[in-house]
C-alpha cells in the first residue's frame, strides 16, 4: 500500500524517519538551460550561521550536520538526527545558471517535482509536483524541512526569486565577495541583480503592510486558509461531546463592517457563506472538514467595492476536534492581482482556546492595510467584544 502524501504549495506533513533521500526532477530542459540544486541550513532568524551552511555544487556536504548533495543526480541525503539544534530549517532551492542573461526562466521548464523517500527502505514519503508555467523567475525555493516540537516536518513551498543563485544566497545571509560567481561555469553573474521576493511574511504580532494603490482598483482579494494535511489525532471534546480519534475541522471566517455601519459575519457555521457579486461582497468558497482539500478554504472579497468597507476581521476556529493549535500549523495567504502574496502563520499557541483572530483588513484612504493579530478567544462573543463589533451570537451548526 502506498501511503505517500502528495502536497501542493503551502501544505506540510510530518516525517516518519530522520533519514531521507530527496530527489529533484525537472521537465524537459530547453536547449542551453543549466539547473543547479542547493540547500541552506537556517537558524531561528531564517539565516545561515556560517557560509559552510550553504550546500551547493562547490560545497556539497556538511557531514557534521548530516547533509550531502549529489549535484549530477540533483539528489540530497539528510540524516536529521545529526543536525544541530541551531539549525531550525533546511531550505531546498533550484536555480537557472545565468538565466537572466540568457533570457531563461522557469516558465520554460513547465514543471518540477520534489520526491522524499525513506533512506533505508526507499518507500516514498511525500511528493510535491510544482507547475512552473507561471513562474518568470530564475530561482525557486522548492521546499523546506523544519523542526516542529521534537520532530521534523516537510513543507512544499514553490516560492520564486528574480536574479538567480547569488541574490538568493545573499538573502539567506551567505557572504558573497564582489564578483565571486555562484555559477557552475567561470563567468561571474551580474552584481547588480536585485532580489525580488514574491511573498511577504508578517512575522510579528501587530506588524502591518498596505497593498499598493492601483489606478484600476483591486478586482478581487483572496484570503486562503491551509493547515496540516495530516493533523495529530487524539481524544478531545467539541460542543461538549467526546470526539474520539478524529482530525481537526478548522474553519475560516470573517466579521465585516461597512462605512455606513452595516455589520455581519461570513462563515460556514450557520450557513452564512455570503455573496461575492452582491451584498456583503464577501463569499466563502467551501467548508473543508478535514484539512485535506488541495485548496483549503478561501474567502473572496470583491475589491471593486472596497471603498464601501471600513474593516474586515479574519479569524479561524476549531469547529470539531481538540483545540491543539500547535499541531494545526495553519497559514493564511492573502492574494491580490499584481501584489505580493501576504503570508501570516499561526506561530503562537493557546491550546485552551478554540478561536483565533488572525488579521485585520482596514480601509485607509481606500487602500488595504493588513495587520497581523494572532489573538486567541474562548468564544465568538468574546472576540466580538474585544474588537468592538456589536454582534450577538447563538449556538449554530453546519
Amino acid at each position: 500500500m502506498n501511503n505517500r502524501i502528495d502536497l501542493v504549495a503551502g501544505q506540510n506533513c510530518p516525517l516518519s524517519t530522520f533519514s531521507v533521500h530527496i530527489v529533484v526532477s525537472q521537465g524537459i530542459h530547453p536547449q542551453g538551460m543549466e539547473l543547479d540544486v542547493s540547500a541552506f541550513l537556517l537558524n531561528a532568524a531564517g539565516k545561515v550561521s556560517t557560509d559552510d551552511d550553504f550546500i551547493f555544487f562547490n560545497q556539497p556536504a556538511r557531514e557534521d550536520q548530516g547533509i550531502l548533495l549529489e549535484p549530477e543526480q540533483s539528489r540530497f541525503t539528510l540524516h536529521l538526527e545529526r543536525t544541530s539544534n541551531a539549525v531550525q530549517k533546511i531550505a531546498l532551492a533550484l536555480t537557472i545558471t545565468e538565466g537572466v542573461s540568457k533570457g531563461q526562466n522557469f516558465s520554460l521548464l513547465k514543471n518540477v517535482t520534489v520526491l522524499v523517500k525513506d533512506f533505508f527502505t526507499g518507500i516514498e514519503i511525500a511528493c510535491f509536483a510544482l507547475d512552473t508555467s507561471p513562474n518568470k523567475e530564475t530561482a525557486l525555493i522548492l521546499a523546506e524541512f523544519y523542526r516542529h516540537q521534537d520532530k521534523w516536518k516537510f513543507r512544499a513551498v514553490g516560492q520564486g526569486f528574480v536574479g538567480g543563485l547569488q541574490p538568493l544566497a545573499e538573502y539567506f545571509g551567505v557572504d558573497i565577495s564582489e564578483g565571486e560567481g555562484l555559477s557552475a561555469n567561470t563567468a561571474p553573474p551580474a552584481t547588480s541583480a536585485k532580489l525580488n521576493l514574491s511573498k511577504v511574511t508578517l512575522e510579528k504580532k501587530g506588524q502591518s503592510i498596505s497593498l499598493d494603490k492601483q489606478m484600476g482598483g483591486l478586482s478581487e482579494i483572496l484570503v486562503n486558509l491551509n493547515w496540516n494535511a495530516t493533523p495529530v489525532k487524539s481524544l478531545g471534546y467539541s460542543r461538549n461531546k467526546v470526539v474520539a480519534e478524529t482530525g481537526i475541522d478548522l474553519d475560516l471566517a470573517c466579521l465585516w463592517e461597512f462605512d455606513q455601519g452595516e455589520i455581519g459575519a461570513t462563515q460556514a457555521l450557520g450557513g452564512h457563506f455570503g455573496n461575492f457579486h452582491s451584498f456583503p461582497f464577501i463569499e466563502l468558497d467551501q467548508d473543508d472538514r478535514s484539512g485535506q482539500s488541495i485548496g483549503g478554504e478561501t474567502l473572496r472579497i470583491n475589491g471593486r467595492y472596497w471603498q464601501e468597507f471600513r474593516r474586515i476581521l479574519i479569524y479561524t476556529f476549531i469547529y470539531e476536534g481538540v483545540p491543539n493549535w500547535s499541531h494545526v500549523d495553519a497559514v493564511i495567504t492573502i492574494k491580490a492581482k499584481d501584489q505580493p502574496d501576504i503570508e501570516i502563520r499561526l506561530d503562537s499557541y493557546r491550546d485552551d482556546q478554540f478561536l483565533c483572530a488572525i488579521a485585520m483588513l482596514e480601509n485607509i484612504n481606500n487602500q488595504v492595510k493588513i495587520t497581523k493579530l494572532i489573538d486567541y478567544f474562548s468564544s465568538h462573543q468574546q472576540m466580538d467584544n474585544a474588537y468592538g463589533w456589536g454582534l450577538n451570537y447563538v449556538a449554530g451548526s453546519k
